[in-house]
């Protein structure tokens, strides 16, 4: 995890910065390069956790392995310091801060995609940001966040998903009325048409097509409470929420129902949702439409 976040960055600023610093950083306790001239180090100063996105302490998934692995959200940070040959150099210690702070505001670096290499890595950073420079060791404070885990750590199967129903739904959704809406009038037959293919029933690699399903009609006033008038289909007795059942399975599926006017005037509003399930446990779902219906004198 920090030690592999060491060795990929003292490999990173190696490459990226000139001579004579180039190829001539190692971390902290690791072997000095062959030859006299400076060495740049670095090495993890302190680190604390992360709290989770959203308050999730979820597995992962693209942190090394393809099946969901357990990670570590941290905040790290990271020394670099600058010795010269010969020590005391003021002026290659400050051509080596130089170098370092122009290596490590590139883009590339500040967004940890420098550090991305193939395999398991033990570590992806979301950023590494540079925070404070100084006369004192180390010269420069890095700050990198991220997701960090063991090497080699094997990931988490879940469970297989054997079997997908998929219900798709085109907007918008069209209501045709077939005559005015009239204050203690007869039953008005009213077509609903959505734009579905019907239900996808995808199990073990084949895919089969069938017919959508229901939909759940409910009727409110302006307040939100039961409507006036009332609902009718074949599928659902009478009342102000009612089952219809969509059976096509092309473009332009539809329903008939009927709207009974109340005996006054009033303005409601048809609410259609998606409905699945048989019996107890059928279950409505998110809304799809919602529609105005003015009953006049």
């Amino acid at each position: 995890m920090l030690t592999e976040l060491e060795s990929r960055l003292a490999d990173v600023l190696g490459a990226a910065l000139p001579a004579p610093f180039g190829g001539r950083v190692r971390r902290r306790g690791a072997a000095p390069p062959n030859g006299a001239g400076p060495v740049v180090r670095l090495g993890v100063e302190a680190y604390s956790p992360l709290e989770p996105d959203l308050f999730s302490a979820r597995p992962e998934t693209g942190a090394g392995a393809p099946s969901l692995r357990r990670v570590v959200r941290l905040r790290v940070r990271l020394g670099v310091d600058v010795t010269t040959d010969p020590p005391g150099d003021r002026l290659g210690l400050l051509a080596g801060t130089d170098a370092l702070l122009f290596a490590l505001q590139a883009p590339e670096v500040r967004s940890g995609r420098a550090l991305l290499a193939p395999g398991d890595q033990g570590f992806r950073l979301d950023s590494l940001e540079l925070l404070d420079v100084g006369d004192d060791d180390p010269a420069v404070l890095l700050e990198a966040v991220g997701w960090f885990w063991p090497v080699g750590v094997a990931g988490q199967d879940g469970r297989a998903i054997v079997r997908a129903l998929v219900r798709e739904v085109r907007l918008p959704v069209r209501l045709t009325l077939g005559g005015p809406l009239v204050a203690g009038g007869a039953g008005v037959a009213c077509d609903l048409v959505l734009g579905a293919t019907g239900t996808a029933d995808v199990t073990a690699g084949a895919t089969t097509s069938a017919p959508f399903g229901e939909l759940a009609l409910h009727l409110l006033d302006a307040g939100g409470g039961p409507g006036a008038g009332s609902l009718d289909t074949p599928a659902s007795p009478a009342g102000t929420q009612v089952v219809a059942s969509v059976d096509a399975r092309d473009a332009g599926a539809g329903t008939t129902f009927t709207y009974v006017p109340p005996a006054t005037v009033a303005r409601e509003q048809l609410v259609v949702l998606a409905r699945a399930g048989e019996g107890a446990d059928a279950r409505t779902g998110m809304e799809l439409a919602r529609f105005d219906l003015v009953v006049t004198p």
